[in-house]
């Protein structure tokens, strides 16, 4: 429930608001500055009637993460959620320029061919990108499309596209405009699909184009009935110099029925540039301009405005009920113990952390708040008294730096961002810690992954950097690179600094140790002090409810037999799922398939 009839001055003690921006059906946008990472962000606060109750705030921050992995020039991004006094928000990049919607309403003429054409090739790359990732936008319309003086298209809002499932259509809710660029299949209520965000953008065009939405009228039934059964004016009628095959393009577009669109976005793409690829030539000039023409023409604009892994054959079990609980080979046996007594240390470990940080909270950090609040107050009551107006200051801002010190602190030990951003904002944070209390300068090449890593790797790369900045902190160093990027199937993640002596191995030994348990390849230059790590991106696997019991209690050391009397069911059963799950996890051996579980957290410890 939101307590307060404006959102918080400052989120959580990181995001100040600057100044308001505008708002919306789904809430209002704020200007706001990083004070950790001392950078501009956009704010966006959600009406509490679209997320009122439990089911609805948890879908919300469910799906915001999700779209928080998408990754894509064209994307404006989102760098954290939350909620703070009842207040549901979103962080994303702030983008500074003008939407589509403005643009067209500070001009009197409709846009050229010349003008359009690259805005809808950069928006039709982000939705391409952005359907390969399985998200729908579901609300494209020229306010969700901005452009940046640079001449860059961001497509925007992707962060709420799930809400718009649940929101009616009535003039209350701030929805008439998106009544424009609705699909009839949106507007009906039935199951959409990618193709939905296809006939919007389509509108969209055809309103750059034509000066005027492809339906339009004063009343919302009037254009609900035009969008599901009246076909549009053609392109080509209302202005003569609409080539062709531009014209059939956006007819196709806005279709009545999805199967009679474009299949993707890259389908729809490829008919405008004319050719199979994406790439933009010479040799479509009645179509798209050239590739580095695109962005020229978009800065012109917006200036005139502002003024995996591969699966083996399936392995039979041998026939043997009584099969033995651990391998018969020793070697294996000793891999499978030694794994497992590493987790049982870092979970003990992770235990430890996240304990003295519920005592940080409990007797530092709530009681400092506490102080702050009551000072605060103590302060408004002294009146004209200005010696002990200054006194309380002093002691208010000695007290707010050892609540930030004491926060910092927090989050290395229970690093929250990680949990629930991912391994990048959580290093992005971390890199603005640094920055501020150890003036080493950090400098952050990350490229955000389609999926997120297994919880442990992603701890592991976390508390390997926090290792290594304690440890270069002794041979001078001024500068970090940290480094991840993806190349097909492959993900390195590098670390390098420029002090001249040579960082030795050992302050990084348990971390080398956890992070090979996890199957990664780590190569060091001492020279360079470079730390290379390499590892191989694995396909989502689902498992069954069952085959999840199967293997962790093989992972507990349990014979066939053993499992089946605690699951209620025949050994045979329990080699039908082994072997299911041999072919699965790409395995030989239970030894493999057990640790293959602890690699991926299916075996429930206590961290």
């Amino acid at each position: 429930m939101v307590t307060s009839a404006s959102p918080p001055p400052v989120i959580h003690q990181r995001y100040q608001l600057v100044t308001w921006l505008g708002e919306g059906g789904m809430g209002v946008v704020y200007k706001a500055h990083d004070l950790i990472l001392d950078r501009d962000v956009a704010v966006k606060f959600l009406s509490p009637k679209f997320f009122s109750g439990a089911d609805a705030a948890a879908r919300f921050m469910r799906e915001a993460r999700l779209v928080a992995r998408l990754s894509h020039p064209n994307i404006m991004s989102i760098f954290d959620v939350g909620e703070d006094q009842g207040w549901q928000y979103l962080i994303f990049e702030y983008i500074p320029g003008s939407d589509l919607h403005t643009l067209m309403n500070n001009r009197s003429t409709p846009w050229t061919v010349a003008e359009a054409l690259p805005i809808l090739k950069s928006a039709l790359e982000a939705l391409a990108y952005a359907h390969g990732q399985g998200v729908i936008h579901r609300d494209i319309k020229p306010e969700n499309i901005m452009l940046t003086p640079q001449g860059q298209v961001k497509v925007t809002d992707f962060g709420l596209a799930f809400a718009n499932e649940e929101v009616r259509l009535t003039r209350d809710e701030g929805l008439v405009g998106t009544i424009l660029y609705m699909s009839p299949e949106m507007i009906r209520g039935r199951e959409i699909d990618a193709r939905a965000d296809l006939y919007s953008l389509g509108a969209v065009l055809y309103e750059l184009l034509a000066g005027e939405p492809p339906f339009a009228g004063e009343q919302i039934a009037q254009i609900i009935s035009k969008v599901i059964h009246t076909e549009p004016v053609p392109l080509n009628v209302r202005r003569t110099d609409i080539p062709s095959a531009l014209d059939s393009a956006i007819t196709r577009l806005l279709m009545k029925e999805p199967e009679q669109r474009h299949s993707s976005a890259q389908e729809a793409l490829s008919a405008l540039t004319g050719k199979a690829g994406d790439e933009m030539t010479d040799s479509d000039p009645d179509v798209l301009p050239h590739k580095s023409d695109s962005s020229s023409l978009v800065k012109s604009i917006v200036r005139a405005s502002l003024s995996s892994m591969e699966r083996p054959e399936t392995i039979e079990l041998p026939a043997d009920e009584e099969s033995s609980a651990l391998p018969e080979d020793p070697k294996e046996q000793q891999t499978l113990l030694l794994y497992a007594s590493t987790e049982d240390v870092i979970a003990a470990i992770e235990s430890e952390r996240r304990r003295m940080a519920g005592i940080l909270k409990s007797d530092v950090i709530d009681p400092l708040n506490l102080l702050l609040s009551q000072a605060g107050t103590y302060e408004k009551t002294l009146g004209a008294n200005q010696m002990a107006k200054m006194a309380v200051s002093v002691l208010s801002t000695l007290a707010r730096q050892v609540l930030q010190q004491v926060r910092d602190l927090d989050e290395n030990l229970q690093p929250m961002a990680l949990e629930s951003m991912g391994l990048e904002t959580a290093l992005e944070n971390l890199a603005g810690q640094v920055r501020r209390t150890r003036g080493l300068q950090i400098d952050l090449e990350l490229v955000r992954l389609p999926e997120r890593l297994s919880p442990r790797m992603e701890l592991a790369l976390f508390r390997l950097c926090q290792n290594y900045f304690d440890a270069i902190q002794t041979i001078g160093a001024s500068r970090v690179n940290i480094r991840l990027k993806r190349q097909d199937e492959t993900v390195e993640f590098e670390l390098v600094n420029d002090a001249h002596t040579v960082l030795e191995d050992r302050p990084l030994a348990a971390a080398r140790e956890w992070i090979e348990q996890l199957g990664c390849g780590w190569q060091a230059e001492a020279g360079r002090n470079r730390i290379l790590i390499r590892f191989e991106l694995m396909k989502q696997i689902e498992l069954t409810p069952r085959e999840l019991d199967v293997i962790r209690l093989v992972a507990e050391g349990l014979s066939n037999k053993e499992i089946g009397l605690t699951l209620s069911i025949s050994p045979r059963t329990v080699n039908f799922h082994l072997d299911n799950l041999f072919a699965k996890l790409g395995v030989r051996s239970r030894t493999e398939a057990a640790i293959f579980a602890m690699r991926q957290g299916w075996i429930e410890r206590k961290l």
